[in-house]
């Protein structure tokens, strides 16, 4: 046999060796025992081996562990190690996702009032909202023409409704009004003829302005009126002018009275020469401008 061969096998030999002996000494009971200081009496005792000793020590180790952890996980105690808001994460990111829902839904439905305003001052057809479920309701839907009590009621509170809206918003008066442009009318309001605001004709790169406070709401081109722009102002009154040469202001923000938002101009087909084009809407009926501003 080789010597090295001999010393490896020596070597694991001693090692169980040791290992047998530590085990034996581990097993030999050992006497703890507790003495009266006094009187040297002895109160009371116990024999553990070494092994037994460590047993309880392991023992007593993890009933201490899983003590703490039903204690941090069944008890307020959690909160002191663990931060757990995954509760009320889940509700803000409910609620967070309904807030875009509805703030999407009213971008949706400003995007479409926006396109139809447009479609209204360049004479084009108006777009037809598009709601889900629309085709079934309507397959589903039975129209009822039986009259009763409060259709008569709701019907004479619409014909009210429309003969005061036949004299253009008239019943309505605004105190004060800034005039866009000081110049000469040159045509005047006429609904007849399709004319729905005045002509002022002024020098050219005029500065336009807000005839109220309010909010730009459309800016653009249309091919017959040029450069346009559209104010909404409080009680659903809107002042548009066309013809700009060229717009001040973008469309969300907010102006007041007498800021300037356009220069006078000369675009769009249907015009002969620098001049702003006027018009004044409430509530979608026709407001004659020379009623309310001294141009």
């Amino acid at each position: 046999m080789p010597f090295y061969t001999f010393t490896f096998v020596k070597y694991i030999v001693s090692f169980l060796d040791k290992i047998k002996n530590y085990f034996k000494r581990s097993r030999e009971k050992h006497k703890l025992t507790f003495i009266n200081d006094s009187n040297y009496h002895e109160k009371w005792s116990i024999r553990v081996s070494s092994l037994n000793l460590v047993s309880l020590l392991g023992l007593y180790t993890v009933v201490i562990l899983v003590g703490t952890l039903l204690l941090v996980r069944y008890t307020p105690l959690k909160s002191l190690f663990v931060s757990d808001n995954s509760f009320g994460n889940e509700q803000e990111i409910e609620r967070q996702g309904e807030l875009i829902d509805s703030l999407y839904r009213a971008t949706e439905s400003n995007q479409f009032l926006l396109n139809n305003l447009n479609s209204i001052l360049s004479d084009e057809e108006f777009e037809v909202s598009t709601v889900s479920n629309l085709d079934q309701e309507l397959e589903n839907y039975t129209p009822d023409f039986s009259k009763s009590i409060a259709d008569s009621i709701l019907r004479k509170k619409v014909e009210n409704s429309e003969s005061n809206s036949a004299r253009y918003g008239e019943s309505e008066f605004y105190n004060f009004f800034f005039a866009p442009v000081n110049g000469l009318v040159s045509h005047s309001f006429n609904k007849k003829e399709g004319h729905f605001g005045v002509d002022i004709v002024t020098l050219k790169d005029e500065p336009i302005k807000a005839c109220l406070e309010g909010t730009i709401i459309l800016t653009g081109w249309i091919q017959s009126e040029g450069n346009v722009v559209a104010i909404q102002h409080k009680g659903d009154l809107i002042s548009v002018y066309k013809h700009c040469s060229a717009i001040l202001k973008g469309r969300g923000e907010e102006v007041k009275t007498g800021d300037p938002i356009a220069i006078v101009g000369n675009s769009g087909e249907n015009t002969t020469g620098p001049h702003l084009h006027f018009e004044l809407w409430k509530k979608g009926c026709l407001l004659n401008p020379e009623d309310y501003i001294t141009f």
